[in-house]
């Protein structure tokens, strides 16, 4: 991610690539969300609804460190 970011060659490239990243980090905090409250915490009785945004946020960015986003 940020290898992109400091490789693009204009200004205009670099903010794209800001705003592309910002709208997949909340898409993704969205869907994570959705997928744990309604899938993940109903099988897996170990886990717990998540109940705010943040906690969803944070998630995801630990996620996408993992998945070498």
């Amino acid at each position: 991610m940020i290898r992109d970011i400091t490789a693009a060659k204009t200004t205009e490239e670099r903010v794209k690539l800001v705003i592309m990243y910002i709208v997949i980090t909340l898409l993704s905090t969205f869907i994570l969300r959705f997928l744990w409250n309604e899938s993940l915490v109903k099988h897996i009785t170990v886990l717990k609804p998540i109940k705010s945004l943040l906690e969803a946020f944070l998630l995801s960015v630990a996620l996408m460190v993992l998945r070498g986003c």
